[in-house]
């Protein structure tokens, strides 16, 4: 229901023009550009990514993710794209796997000097 509301709030700003100030603070990152802006929240483990592209007048394209662990080592990882083709979101709720990287011996040797 939230991430419906912020999307249909973004699709309305198209009215009035992307004016979006610059903010990088408490895991919130917004960056204006031409006709577009660029959106990444990150909060205690739960995390939105989000690209708004004005494409025509009165019209805006919006891609992005949401991301949320939840208990049991569970993750659900939201995708979604509205424009003018309509909305579209998939989502996966899937187990989280600590993934440990393994360095060959080369680069190991390199980093100890």
């Amino acid at each position: 229901v939230l991430l419906l509301l912020l999307v249909n709030r973004a699709i309305s700003a198209a009215t009035t023009g992307l004016h979006v100030p610059n903010i990088n603070d408490n895991g919130v990152v917004l960056v204006p550009s031409d006709n577009k802006y660029y959106l990444r929240i990150d909060v205690e483990g739960t995390g939105r990514e989000e690209t708004v592209e004005q494409i025509a007048p009165d019209q805006l394209l919006v891609r992005g993710s949401f991301g949320q662990p939840f208990p049991g080592s569970k993750y659900l990882l939201v995708t979604y794209e509205a424009g003018p083709n309509g909305y579209v979101a998939k989502y996966s709720y899937s187990e989280q796997v600590n993934q440990v990287q393994h360095l060959p011996p080369a680069v190991l040797k390199t980093i100890a000097g």
